[in-house]
């Protein structure tokens, strides 16, 4: 092979080794009687009558017959230095760098600075890279753990005024003044009346902003306030920004007992003003953090329409603007906003149109007095009082006919905590389109089941099954029980109510009947199994699974074979992350049921459906064991299960 290595010697021997040989040749030059007889690696020579086949650089041999030289195995053949590896091909030879080595013109295999270029070391953002020869290795810093390619904090590790939070797929230290959520809820001002909101889902770093307050109450709230049942307050003044952060302790007021609960609560002053809470969650339900109604924050250019923005002694302040249409009477007209939600109707006033009426001190309140009004602000400063969309609560009232549910309530309002001058009221009412869900809440006794999961991190979800009297799915049969002819239908829906319904869809894994209220009978007719419909009955129909927050179908009435007249439906339900999973199910006639366990936890429970013409009791219903009224067991059936997210 050819780049450093040459013969320095050459043995000349005479032999006669065949009758075309004619004269004495070198070891790698040979006579020949023509060039074709040279191989394919010699070059041929052609003086007069004498042909001469030479093996080329890089192979030995005797022209006829050549073989490669290997100079790998010769060090003094080859060139290569002690950061290569010598590699032999035909003929020649090639240098290769080692791994952390780059080959250059001049200097040959020379170190790669891996540390120069943040592709090539893979080191974490966090660590120091340092070079090596022919190497690198990757140091955590202070306050860290890993291996350099992964650098970590652990919680007390960070430096003054800095927490290990989460920050993509690893934890590192930051000043959570500058990393943090936001809570910017309008129901968590102490101002804002009851509900039941439980902050199951509050871990990390948070800031509260908007209309409900910046900062959490310093004092102990009024229970059934802040839309929860026991407020959670801080026992203890907010952190100057010197401390840092700073521990604190959350309380939460029922039963006469300021600080029933507690938990802790870490608080940081920050820069701009406002704070930032490292808040977990709370010890019992229902309890949720509580805003303190006055640190509504704001600057000038946050001031409403109908406010001018006022400037003393260095503080700023929105005040209500002087009306050009002169005083207004106390009978003028009072203009509202009317807010129809999907659970709730918010009705709202302007703060300055009352203050323009003379109203200095606002009560404001609807049928049931403990729902009173709030403070929150908008485009404008608004006064709002909020009552559930539902028969009952605040006093709500509500009325149906055949397409849409009504529900109307009346809004009073005192300028003190007496009223001896004219009664101030305005009567709204929210309609809304009968539906499955709409339908079950204005129903007064439906024949419903539900079931009420928690998947960690996404909310509480309320799942229900009812059974309904057409295929408009409207029209719920009410009672504890139905009866039906075998002409019949079952018109059968599925619904999903509360947490994060843009993401999670309903799917109806497994749905059947039994004989009894056992969901567990080994006697079963299964309607859907698997996801897919029974194919060998045509009356069955699936209109909806796997496709929203609702399930529908229906099977034609039925009797189980023998002495049996009652039938009890059965449907095992499923979540299913639309984000993560194929939900809508892919069903053929010739599909196989793989006959998986069925998860009794999961499973809604129906009936008893009675046969038509046939008088009996349904005593193979489950006896209560809570102290609840026989009648009322079969109508509802509450489960809660505790879901963690994959």
């Amino acid at each position: 092979m050819g780049r450093l290595f040459t013969l320095t010697s050459v043995l000349m021997v005479a032999v006669v080794v065949t009758p075309w040989v004619i004269t004495a040749a070198a070891a790698d030059t040979l006579e020949a009687r023509s060039c074709s007889e040279c191989h394919s690696n010699a070059t041929c020579m052609e003086e007069g009558a004498v042909t001469t086949c030479s093996c080329r650089e890089g192979f030995t041999g005797d022209g006829l017959v050549c073989v490669d030289l290997d100079e790998c195995a010769h060090p003094e053949a080859h060139s290569c230095s002690g950061n290569s590896s010598c590699m032999n091909i035909p003929g020649s030879y090639v240098c290769t760098c080692a791994q952390g080595f780059h080959l250059t013109p001049e200097l040959g295999c020379t170190d790669v600075d891996e540390c120069a270029d943040p592709e090539l070391s893979g080191c974490h953002p966090l660590a120091s890279c340092i070079n090596g020869h022919g190497n690198y290795s990757c140091v955590c810093p202070a306050g860290y753990w890993g291996d350099g390619w992964l650098c970590q904090c652990s919680p007390g590790s960070c430096g003054p005024g800095l927490d290990c939070v989460p920050q993509g797929e690893a934890l590192v230290c930051a000043d959570p003044c500058q990393v943090h959520s936001t809570l910017d809820q309008y129901w968590r001002s102490s101002q804002h009346a009851m509900g039941y909101t439980c902050d199951l889902n509050l871990h990390g770093w948070y800031r509260f902003v908007g209309s409900g307050g910046t900062r959490m109450a310093e004092t102990c709230v009024p229970t059934l306030r802040c839309n929860t049942a026991a407020p959670m307050w801080l026992n203890g003044t907010h952190p100057s920004s010197d401390e840092g952060i700073a521990n604190r302790t959350a309380c939460a007021h029922w039963n006469g007992d300021c600080c029933l609960w507690e938990a802790t609560v870490q608080v940081k002053a920050c820069a701009g003003g406002y704070y930032v809470y490292h808040l977990t969650p709370p010890p019992e339900c229902h309890l949720a953090y509580c805003t303190d109604a006055s640190s509504v924050d704001g600057t000038c250019e946050e001031c409403g329409v109908e406010e001018d923005c006022i400037s003393e002694t260095g503080r700023w302040r929105c005040e209500c603007k002087q009306s050009s249409e002169g005083s207004r009477s106390d009978r003028s007209p009072l203009d509202y906003r009317l807010l129809c939600g999907a659970s709730d109707i918010k009705v709202s006033l302007s703060r300055c149109q009352l203050k323009r009426l003379k109203f200095e001190k606002i009560f404001m309140y609807l049928r049931d007095s403990e729902c009173s009004g709030f403070t929150e602000r908008g485009d404008r400063i608004w006064m709002s009082v909020v009552t559930p969309a539902r028969d009952g609560p605040c006093g709500t009232v509500m009325t149906k006919n055949e397409t849409h549910a009504t529900y109307s309530n009346v809004l009073y309002l005192a300028r003190d905590i007496i009223v001896r001058d004219i009664d101030t009221h305005i009567n709204f009412d929210c309609s809304y389109p009968l539906d499955m869900k709409v339908s079950l809440q204005t129903s007064l006794q439906p024949m419903v089941s539900v079931l009420n999961i928690s998947v960690g991190g996404t909310g509480l979800f309320t799942l229900r099954m009812a059974l309904f009297q057409s295929s408009d799915y409207r029209q719920p049969y009410q009672g504890s029980s139905v009866t039906l002819s075998t002409e019949s239908f079952l018109y059968v829906g599925t619904v999903m109510d509360g947490g994060d319904l843009s993401r999670f869809v309903l799917l109806m894994t497994n749905c059947y009947a039994t004989p009894s209220s056992i969901a567990t009978d080994p006697l079963k007719y299964f309607i859907i199994q698997d996801r897919c419909p029974r194919a060998e009955d045509s009356t069955i129909q699936v209109i909806e699974n796997g496709q929203s927050p609702q399930g529908r179908f229906s099977v034609q009435m039925f009797r189980f074979a023998g002495n049996h007249d009652l039938v009890y439906l059965h449907c095992e339900v499923y979540l299913c992350d639309t984000m993560n999973e194929k939900c809508k199910p892919t069903c053929s006639r010739t599909r196989s049921h793989r006959g998986d366990v069925i998860d009794q936890a999961h499973v809604l429970n129906l009936g008893p459906i009675m046969r038509k013409g046939v008088q009996t009791k349904a005593s193979g219903a489950a006896p209560s064991n809570r102290g609840l009224p026989k009648v009322w067991l079969p109508l509802l059936l509450s489960v809660t299960l505790i879901l963690t997210a994959q």
